[in-house]
């Protein structure tokens, strides 16, 4: 009896693994992704060979270029896009004389870029990387390791969203965009049958397009026109991108993208130190040299918003040690933060400043009139 108890017992025990097998096997079976969608091959087709004109051009790959403007304006679906010909989400400032289009964005009606053509948008956007010193770096990176680019921008401050690195990366392999730096073409472009991702490409293999670097990188590029008014994109001295070697187009494994993926909005084009932040709101110290109009051109602002987000009035100036915030104060102060007592030489600004809160508001949690000042060992609500 005891023996056919240990049978029975062992037989229950390799059926209910049997089971957890096959249940597993349907799960994954059933998260195979399908094709693309048309309009991921339609983007590709439109503006593929443009990004290829820019990496001959600056050095920067076009697997990155493709993928931060499919990330950024959906496909080149977005408003901006659509309307304003911006595929990369580059905000106005100081220094921009052109169109402009308002969008809310992380704050509302935000001022973008507008431009007359994609190519415009396309140039502009690898000359912001060209001509900003904090990116400087990534041009003594290899062209082919869109890996290394991908995680480069996050760490000089390009996006803040943390997982911007593997959203590029994610497009670039599930889209085969690396086969457009080493001079092939993405299997989605060409109706290729699914390939396989590579685990790196071979420069050695490469013909047709040559990565270029630009003057911040090593190298020299090759000649390129870019006529916006025309709309049109041309690249001298190279054979037409679809006639490169085939055999640089491997498997990639094609893979669904949701039809309602919406654009992110982390882009924080800057060329100034990462900011520190306060009550969730990020500011920066005022340095010796800086003026508004310097610190606007830095972080990608007017310099009249950098003045209402500290209220400050039009005119004031700046000193050394300065708390300046880049972004709207709170109507309140952080949690655990109930009441301020005030000490000598403190005023309701220096106060408003200290807890990042709009003056405003703090005047009137306090029940006070704008424009009266706090009494040393006054006790001032925060919340």
């Amino acid at each position: 009896m005891k023996n056919l108890s240990l049978y029975i017992f062992l037989v229950a025990v390799i059926l209910l693994n049997s089971c957890s097998s096959t249940r597993k096997a349907v799960r994954e079976s059933s998260s195979t992704s399908g094709p693309a969608a048309d309009y991921v091959r339609e983007y590709l087709s439109k503006y593929s060979d443009l990004a290829v004109s820019e990496m001959s051009r600056t050095g920067i790959p076009a697997s990155i270029t493709l993928a931060q403007g499919m990330l950024e304006s959906n496909y080149g679906r977005s408003r901006l896009a659509t309307q304003g010909n911006n595929h990369f989400g580059i905000k106005c400032h100081s220094d921009w004389t052109g169109q402009k289009i308002y969008h809310d964005d992380n704050h509302r009606n935000e001022c973008f870029r507008s431009y007359r053509s994609a190519e415009e948008s396309f140039r502009d956007h690898s000359d912001f990387l060209i001509n900003g010193s904090r990116y400087r770096d990534l041009f003594s990176l290899e062209a082919t390791d869109y890996k290394a680019w991908a995680h480069g921008l996050k760490r000089a401050g390009y996006a803040t969203d943390p997982k911007y690195p593997d959203l590029l990366i994610r497009k670039i392999e599930d889209y085969g965009l690396w086969a457009y730096d080493a001079g092939g073409i993405s299997p989605l472009a060409s109706q290729a049958p699914a390939p396989a991702s590579p685990a790196k490409v071979d420069p050695a293999r490469t013909s047709g397009v040559t990565p270029a670097r630009s003057a911040a990188g090593t190298g020299s590029a090759k000649t390129t026109t870019v006529a916006a008014s025309s709309g049109t994109a041309t690249v001298s001295d190279q054979p037409s991108i679809k006639e490169a070697d085939s055999s640089l187009v491997q498997p990639v494994p094609e893979k669904a993208v949701p039809e309602d993926e919406e654009p992110i909005k982390v882009i924080s084009l800057s060329t100034g130190k990462k900011p520190l932040e306060n009550n969730n709101v990020e500011y920066i110290i005022v340095e010796a040299g800086d003026t508004f109009e310097s610190l606007a051109d830095r972080y990608q602002l007017l310099s009249w918003e950098i003045t209402r987000y500290n209220d400050l009035a039009a005119g004031a100036s700046l000193v050394p040690g300065q708390v300046l915030y880049l972004q709207p104060k709170r109507t309140r102060a952080a949690q655990g933060l109930s009441v301020h007592v005030v000490a000598a030489g403190e005023t309701m600004y220096s106060i408003s400043q200290k807890y990042a809160i709009k003056l405003s508001s703090l005047y009137k949690m306090n029940l006070m009139d704008e424009g009266t000042e706090c009494r040393q060992g006054q006790k001032l609500r925060l919340r």
